[in-house]
């Protein structure tokens, strides 16, 4: 870990060599400055990036206050504390350390990573889910635990996982991988093809079943000696008890679910999820479901059989002792899934670029103080993802056009554009998919 830091040091110091000091240039126009100096006089509307999309949403204090604490008045999900616990639960992490230590699971590097003084107080806030109502959003709760007590031990955990995560059947790693899928399917006229979300995932998880899930499927796919299996399960059970935040001066604990932020949660979700799957979804795969792959919480499938027969599945499987309930979209085509739509023509699966109704231009000003070469990449790189995304070329072309665009209105010249443009035109979009998974 050190020596990472290290060469990552390394790297950033050689980069700001090459920053010219004389270069001033600002990230932002003249109009974006004056409007973020006159929002920074006001202390009524809180600033926070849409939950998806990659839209900043201005939102006035009251409402947006008053959703975080409707969220924390869910006292299925969290109590109040007196006091802040970080003393205590420090004590809590040193002994959890030390067992480790004293078996030979940790080395002394390990143990001093988890248990270091990193005991920033972790804080609760929301994104506005605008895609959902733009004019009052839900919002989704996040807790920001960068340098806090359990952080370090939830990105150990979550090394320790991954392997696991790797191997479950329905594990998507991007939309790489998914579109490689989806491109070798012959579709049949009758499928029906579906999405689906898991509502809530994070904060539905009962602890004892998602620690009993997590047992099973590391002993399944046999990814860790069985004394270390049980010293990631103590390690995951610290994380989820001693989930603690603070919001507007209140101290909170999380008592179900794991916190949106930490570390480790996406994959102790997939691997809760995927021993429901294994339950429930794989002996249905080869008979009515064709396909069923999932990216943590977003889920898509194709369906050989009638709508009947589907509507019903959709049904069963919103009951369970679990907790996990759905939102489905289904089509016989066309359906968006992660950033991709995907339409059905003749026998194939078409693909291209979805962008959300919250999506904005976000790139970077061509102007920004940072590296020529650096600035130059991005039109490439972005070319390179809509040409990865569309099936046909002729998609292709239409996307690039608003693609130019987008640069252009961030003063990118024509020409770096268009050289931009012209590389990825040439290249084989073959080429995209060898190196994924």
């Amino acid at each position: 870990m050190g020596e990472d830091i290290a060469t990552f040091r390394k790297c950033v110091e050689t980069d700001l060599r090459k920053v010219s000091i004389n270069r001033t240039h600002h990230n932002l126009t003249k109009n974006e400055e004056k409007a973020i100096k006159e929002l920074q006089s006001s202390h009524n509307i809180i600033i926070r990036p849409a939950d998806k999309g990659g839209a900043v949403v201005i939102q006035n204090l009251q409402d947006y206050d008053l959703e975080c604490k409707k969220q924390l008045s869910d006292t299925e999900t969290y109590i109040t504390l007196k006091k802040d616990p970080t003393e205590k639960f420090h004590k809590d992490l040193m002994s959890y350390g030390q067992l480790g230590k004293e078996t030979g699971i940790l080395t002394e590097q390990e143990f001093n990573f988890i248990t270091g003084s990193h005991n920033r107080l972790p804080v609760f806030y929301c994104l506005p889910k605008i895609h959902k109502n733009s004019t009052n959003p839900p919002g989704r709760p996040i807790i920001s635990g960068i340098n806090s007590l359990t952080s370090n031990l939830s990105q150990y955990i979550d090394r320790l996982l991954q392997p696991t995560v790797k191997q479950l059947p329905s594990y998507i790693k991007d939309t790489t991988d998914i579109i490689k899928t989806l491109e070798q399917i012959e579709f049949q006229q009758h499928w029906l093809l579906g999405t689906m979300d898991v509502n809530s995932l994070y904060t539905i998880i009962n602890h004892e079943q998602g620690i009993t899930s997590l047992y099973k499927q590391l002993n399944h796919f046999h990814s860790l000696p069985m004394e270390q299996i049980h010293f990631v399960i103590e390690g995951v059970r610290f994380i989820l008890t001693h989930n603690y935040f603070t919001y507007d001066s209140t101290y909170y604990l999380q008592k179900r679910g794991t916190a949106m932020g930490t570390r480790f949660a996406p994959s102790y979700a997939n691997i809760f999820m995927a021993d429901w799957e294994q339950e429930i979804i794989a002996p249905k795969l080869g008979t009515s479901l064709v396909l069923w792959r999932r990216y943590i919480d977003d889920i898509i499938f194709i369906w050989n059989d009638t709508e009947e027969s589907l509507n019903q599945f959709l049904k069963d499987i919103n009951i369970n002792e679990k907790n996990i309930t759905f939102t489905s979209n289904i089509s016989n085509k066309q359906i968006e899934f992660l950033d991709l739509l995907i339409t059905v023509s003749g026998s194939q699966l078409i693909c291209s670029t979805y962008h959300k109704p919250t999506a904005m231009n976000n790139y970077i000003l061509h102007s920004s103080c940072h590296l020529p070469r650096w600035l130059t990449n991005i039109p490439t790189s972005q070319f390179r993802r809509i040409k990865r995304n569309c099936t046909e070329n002729n998609q292709f072309e239409v996307e690039s056009d608003t693609l130019k665009e987008q640069f252009l209105a961030k003063e990118y010249p024509k020409e770096v554009i268009e050289k931009s443009l012209e590389k990825v035109r040439l290249m084989d979009r073959k080429t995209f998919f060898s190196t994924s998974k």
